[in-house]
């Protein structure tokens, strides 16, 4: 027995005997002072008789894991002759024929699955490690050429990127709903309340109640197949990669849509199609102008603070206020517009997805998140899309006689619905 072993053993022990001692005392009538002090003592190292347990635990794997790296030997074991022998067995075309019928393999390819540890439907990436027959090991002398078709080496494939989801940042929620049409209701004539004079009476007022209604638009992406692309590309996370990228392609068109909606079948009504279009501004936004946003945005009710405001800008936008420095005759620090924003603004940031400016003129969200779903104490939701959750079908059968296989996304949405209209401000630029 090991240092390490003997160690476990008699941790595991004397956490035995605790733990009897323990359900002895639990089940006394009552505890003495003494009974009481071996209590708490038990109970005060437990948690450090666990951690010393998961410790030695540890250094035995590390031995035995050393011992075993050290009593390999150049010839595989019975186990890893079976394993090698399954793999000359079995056919990478055997499976690509099952998945094209929509059926798992069996045979040697199942027993394969099974020793590799793999779920049912994968195939193993050692189908391409079988071994050359011993004819073809023989110690050969002579200089040999490399022949004038030579392998590909493909490194695993990359993803597409995208900009990352705005619409969560500008605190739009998108809840599940049951089927039907969705609806909300905002209270948006409040009740009165007065000082009065003694015997006077108090005149209620009618309050106002808005519903808003969305009904479900579909937003889909489709990704198709083929089994000789699946099999000559060379690669095994060829199809695990597209279908990341579908999913990604979704969720890009389902925020932009969010976002820039126009509201026309088939589009959604997105969050800039909620607010109202500002004033276009006459003069090139300077320092004075970009610090002026954040403080047009403290309204004492939704922000008290330029903390609380937070402003999404196109990309001309951003980049003029990172340019943008204060004049000779106002200056207080070396600090650009934008630098000055981040560090005293609740937010100022730009997307990809934001619209590009027209005729110089740039827009912009401006979001007072004093009491949205991240501002703590007293959240409210200010904008809600909601969807009928994610429809995926994964076709192998219609084009199965051609080989090919079908993965469809469907999610169904909502139009974007502004709860708390105050929340929210489209506000515009000047950058040229």
């Amino acid at each position: 027995m090991t240092p390490a072993q003997k160690k476990l053993k008699e941790l595991r022990e004397r956490q035995s005997r605790e733990r009897q001692r323990m359900a002895e005392l639990g089940i006394a009538d009552s505890l003495t002072d003494e009974t009481r002090a071996e209590l708490d003592a038990i109970e005060a190292g437990t948690p450090d008789l666990e951690r010393q347990l998961r410790a030695a635990q540890t250094a035995v794997e590390q031995e035995e894991t050393e011992q075993r790296t050290e009593a390999r030997t150049e010839a595989p074991d019975a186990e890893m002759r079976e394993r090698i022998e399954l793999r000359g067995k079995a056919s990478l075309g055997t499976f690509l024929a099952a998945a094209a019928k929509g059926r798992l393999p069996d045979g040697p390819e199942a027993e394969l699955i099974a020793a590799a540890g793999l779920r049912a439907g994968q195939i193993p990436l050692e189908l391409w490690d079988v071994p050359q027959p011993e004819s073809e090991r023989r110690e050969q002398r002579d200089v040999t050429p490399a022949p004038g078709t030579v392998g590909v080496n493909l490194d695993p494939i990359r993803p597409a990127v995208f900009a990352n989801a705005i619409l969560p940042r500008l605190g739009v929620e998108m809840p599940r709903v049951e089927s039907g049409t969705y609806a909300t209701g905002t209270i948006t004539g409040s009740q009165s309340a007065a000082a009065l004079a003694k015997s006077a009476a108090a005149v209620g007022t009618v309050g106002a109640i808005t519903v808003t209604t969305a009904t479900p638009k579909r937003v889909s992406a489709r990704l198709e197949l083929t089994l000789e692309d699946i099999a000559t590309v060379g690669q095994a996370n060829f199809e695990s990669i597209l279908r990341e990228n579908l999913s990604l392609a979704l969720s890009d068109e389902l925020d932009n849509q969010g976002l820039n909606g126009d509201g026309s079948a088939p589009n959604l009504s997105g969050l800039f199609q909620a607010l109202t279009d500002p004033s276009d501004p006459t003069a090139i936004a300077d320092f004075d102008a970009f610090a002026a946003a954040h403080a047009g945005g403290v309204d004492g009710l939704w922000a008290n603070t330029i903390r609380e405001v937070g402003i999404v800008v196109g990309a001309d936008t951003y980049r003029l206020s990172a340019r943008t420095f204060q004049t000779a005759t106002n200056y207080k620090g070396e600090m650009s517009a934008a630098a000055y924003a981040m560090a005293n603004a609740g937010g100022w940031w730009t997307n990809k997805r934001m619209p590009d400016a027209a005729a110089t003129i740039q827009q912009a969200i401006l979001y007072r998140m004093g009491r949205s779903m991240m501002g703590g104490a007293g959240a409210m939701r200010t904008a809600v899309c909601p969807h009928w959750n994610a429809i995926d079908i994964d076709d192998i059968y219609s084009g199965s006689a051609k080989g090919e296989r079908y993965f469809t996304m469907h999610v169904l949405l909502g139009d974007v619905i502004v709860v708390q209209p105050d929340a929210y401000t489209q506000t515009a630029f000047k950058v040229a």
